[in-house]
């Protein structure tokens, strides 16, 4: 058997798959550099640092006013005793604004009047970490975790979420 065709086959098939991978030159076109270096950036700042504590609002920073919107909405879905309605627009309010500790308060507020202590012990503690310079808002929440703690696990009857300081 004659080998001699078949390398040069082989041969004339690499040369053209070769040929076909290489590029064609351009005496005029400049090729990029494979040695220039990527630009440098600097450092980001005033980004958290992993397991240090977050910072809390500022006492004089503007809230958002679609922030205090969604608060109103939720406040008369609250009083209108769509508890589920109301918890959602909070969740929409976290998802803008997550270190806004009077959300948290108002989603523990929720939880209470749904008769889920857990939860709403979880949520008051997370509003306490947020809220810095607001001991009245502090005071409330440690109210909300006295009652869970303190509930048999079913929304007490006649509760008014204006009452015993709730808000």
């Amino acid at each position: 058997m004659n080998r001699q065709p078949l390398v040069w086959i082989l041969c004339l098939m690499g040369s053209l798959f070769l040929s076909a991978c290489a590029g064609q030159y351009s005496p005029g076109r400049q090729t990029p550099d494979r040695q220039t270096k990527a630009p440098q950036t600097a450092p980001a700042k005033n980004l958290p640092q992993i397991g240090a504590s977050q910072a809390s609002v500022s006492k004089d920073a503007p809230r958002r006013d679609i922030i205090i919107a969604l608060t109103k909405k939720a406040e008369d879905q609250i009083r209108s005793n769509e508890l589920a309605a109301a918890f959602a627009t909070l969740e929409q309010g976290v998802g803008i604004d997550p270190q806004d500790p009077f959300l948290w308060h108002q989603m523990a507020r929720v939880q209470l009047l749904q008769g889920n202590m857990h939860q709403a012990q979880f949520l008051a503690k997370k509003s306490n970490l947020l809220a810095g310079r607001y001991p009245s808002l502090r005071e409330k929440n440690i109210k909300i975790i006295d009652r869970a703690q303190g509930a048999s696990g079913s929304t007490p009857k006649g509760l008014v979420p204006s009452e015993k300081g709730l808000e």
